[in-house]
């Protein structure tokens, strides 16, 4: 009974320990996002039923030639809110998406009012890539696919 015990409080230690280094894992990724970035490169791949996908692809330097608005320039916060403003290519603010972000399991997860999206990402320096399957083209089903890099700008 007594290795029992000893059992169950070294299993209970090693449980929070995971736990608390978990904890500690994503509160460093949070504090690595959190600044305003703004993307440099874009590929996105849309499914279509019995066509051939379509393909929007902005390699770097390309953004405003292919997409015809400025680099969409998000900020992060570390109250966990964001927002990601869309300008045209004379500088005019044309839009600014809302939202919350957190880490779950490895992933970005961004709220806004159209949803939940989840990303994975990696860091490179100064630079981040997300890739996600989302709803690009809006039909409704999250069959497309997102690639995409943005720059830290502060």
């Amino acid at each position: 009974m007594k290795n029992l015990f000893i059992c169950l409080i070294l299993f209970t230690a090693c449980t929070t320990d995971k736990k608390e280094q978990s904890q500690s894992s994503d509160l460093k990724i949070e504090q690595n996002l959190i600044g305003t970035w703004t993307n440099v490169s874009l590929l996105v791949t849309m499914k279509r039923l019995e066509k051939q996908d379509s393909v929007l692809r902005a390699n770097e330097g390309e953004w405003e030639q292919v997409l015809k608005i400025k680099p969409i320039e998000t900020t992060f916060h570390a109250d966990s809110t964001f927002e990601s403003e869309y300008y045209t290519l004379d500088g005019q603010k044309m839009n600014t998406t809302y939202g919350q972000w957190w880490i779950q399991n490895d992933s970005l997860v961004m709220l806004t009012e159209s949803g939940k999206t989840f990303y994975d990402f990696e860091y490179n320096g100064d630079r981040v890539r997300f890739r996600s399957t989302l709803d690009w083209d809006g039909d409704g089903i999250a069959d497309d696919e997102y690639d995409g890099v943005q720059i830290r700008m502060d």
